[in-house]
């Protein structure tokens, strides 16, 4: 029996829900109003934002931390290009969420009048599917088809642009039901048998684990095969906490910035590295693989992209989790050589070296140590609290912060995006209530972000913001000493931090020292606080001035 006509606003709403999007983030605009009508009667929650791209990001933090893909709704023209730097960021990451874009009428389609622009052009750049709808009828098939698209590996933004007209149009589709995604299965057992010979024929075996290996399925197979070999570990950034508390021992650091770190030489030094759901964009071989004919085992859903600096001695390809356990049962009992023993007791002593000295460091007149700042709050927070660092703070967040479950640290160091890490704070406070939220930014990324406070507050969430004062952007102020022996255009008079925030309704919190930094973190952290809604905003100076020195070990190819 023919179904009964509806909008396709009201259909896409309905294939929206039948998908698990819990969100749909934006701004409003007359092009999706429609699309506002529609959720304001059924379907996931609308949450309106002060800017399209703090919404995306947004979104697209739903798709990180849950695996279904986030949605952002926003106008035509340029509530569009607002979208374009988090959608590529999510691109770039791999995060899996969608774009709702509004256009003009079919009829103005190419006519140069209001809000016009060839919106397909723009938005391919930056995402990985993208398409126009010019029938009603198809409205249903074309979001389930993005959010098929934004959820397959490699995972990103899709989008799909429907002009105002199609929108409010009736039409007889039916919602089109979700299908989960076919498993690959695990890599052929020839193949993983290989694999297994590899590895127990290294002297110095390693596992490398990337962004694909953090996936919940994967995680819990990486832990168990953690646990039946005592294999060291190293994280990329977007795998940062993947090594349990239990595990710890096996733990050799993170890698993605700088050269020579623990991390690094414990890679270097492998005569076997084993990549699990490692993606290049994290940090590119030509930068940590010195050794081009060094063996490599590469475990994945996605093909190895080859090059002079990644060319793997075997691919298992196929489910990440379903491969990693097959080959758990091939490893079990491994042997741990004393080299590679030796060498794993030697990064972890460096490791703790590197925290001894940041403990060590005094505070200055200028401000605290920012390192030792990132180490305070990894002292205060819970295993199961969410850090979401900003760029720039993420330097030392990468390089200080252990935290013990995949997906709670959050660090962007795909597109480096400034100004994320107060909407994904936001976003992991949505979607894990009851837990502590830890936002830490400088004060150039805070403002790029800052209004927001407004929606958590309206939100009702309970986030700590912690932003890392020194009234300049030093990630490029020590480039420019680096290559000219000057800084310009970099430098910025200070604001009222604490003024500004409760005039959004968040709390303001100035500090000077340690000691009252500590005293506030946790006074916002408390668990009984935690039901109590709000935003902490806490205002820390620091002194940047060992970034000189520090950055100094940065790979050259990573300073932009």
């Amino acid at each position: 029996m023919p179904t009964s006509p509806v909008g396709a606003a009201q259909r896409m709403v309905e294939t929206l829900s039948q998908y698990g999007v819990p969100y749909v983030f934006g701004a409003p605009g007359a092009t999706i109003e429609a699309v506002q009508d529609a959720l304001a009667v059924a379907g996931p929650e609308l949450v309106m934002c002060r800017h399209e791209q703090n919404a995306a990001v947004m979104a697209a933090t739903v798709g990180l931390l849950t695996g279904t893909p986030g949605a952002v709704l926003a106008t035509s023209g340029a509530g569009t290009t607002n979208l374009m730097t988090a959608l590529l960021t999510a691109a770039t990451e791999q995060f899996p969420m969608i774009a709702v874009c509004g256009a003009g009428t079919r009829r103005d389609r190419f006519k140069r009048t209001q809000q016009s622009m060839d919106t397909i052009a723009a938005l391919r750049l930056v995402t990985t599917h993208t398409w126009e709808v010019h029938d009603p009828d198809n409205v249903p098939e074309a979001i389930a088809g993005a959010l098929r698209a934004a959820a397959t590996p490699p995972r990103g933004a899709a989008a799909v642009v429907i002009p105002a007209d199609v929108a409010g149009a009736p039409t007889a589709a039916t919602v089109v039901q979700p299908h989960r995604h076919p498993s690959h299965g695990p890599a052929p057992a020839e193949n993983i048998h290989r694999a297994a010979q590899i590895i127990r024929a290294a002297q110095q075996p390693v596992l490398l684990v990337g962004l694909r290996g953090a996936d919940p399925e994967a995680s819990t197979a990486l832990r168990e095969l953690m646990r039946v070999t005592g294999l060291p570990v190293v994280e990329t950034f977007q795998a940062a906490g993947i090594v349990p508390r239990a595990l710890e021992e096996q733990y050799a650091g993170r890698v993605g910035l700088f050269r020579d770190q623990p991390g690094d030489a414990m890679v270097t030094h492998a005569d076997a590295l084993i990549t699990v759901g490692y993606d290049p964009v994290e940090y590119d071989p030509g930068l940590w693989n010195t050794d081009p004919a060094r063996t490599i085992v590469h475990i994945d859903a996605l093909p190895a992209e080859i090059g002079s600096h990644y060319q793997p001695a075997l691919e298992l390809r196929g489910d990440v989790a379903a491969t990693v356990g097959e080959l758990s049962g091939e490893l079990s009992g491994l042997p741990i050589s004393d080299r590679t023993r030796a060498a794993l007791a030697e990064q972890r002593a460096a490791l703790a070296g590197i925290e001894e000295e940041v403990r060590a460091a005094p505070a200055t007149a200028t401000g605290l140590n920012p390192a030792a700042v990132i180490l305070k709050i990894a002292e205060n927070v819970e295993d199961d609290a969410t850090v979401v660092s900003d760029t720039g703070p993420h330097i030392y967040m990468a390089r200080h912060f252990r935290g013990h479950q995949p997906r709670h640290i959050l660090l962007s160091n795909g597109l480096q995006t400034p100004g994320v890490a107060l909407p994904r704070a936001m976003t992991a406070a949505l979607l894990r209530p009851g837990t502590q939220v830890v936002s830490v930014s400088g004060d150039g990324g805070f403002l790029s972000s800052a209004p927001e406070m407004e929606t958590a507050t309206r939100l009702g969430l309970h986030v700590t913001q912690v932003i890392m004062r020194d009234n300049a952007y030093d990630m490029v102020a020590f480039q420019e000493h680096r290559r000219y022996g000057r800084a310009s255009g970099v430098r910025s008079r200070a604001y009222d931090i604490t003024q500004y925030a409760r005039a959004f309704g968040a709390r303001g919190i100035r500090t000077e020292t340690m000691n009252a930094f500590e005293t506030e973190l946790r006074r916002s952290l408390d668990p009984g606080r935690l039901c109590d809604p709000g935003i902490t905003v806490i205002d820390v100076p620091v002194d940047y001035a060992h970034n000189t020195e520090l950055f100094a070990q940065l790979h050259d190819r990573n300073l932009r």
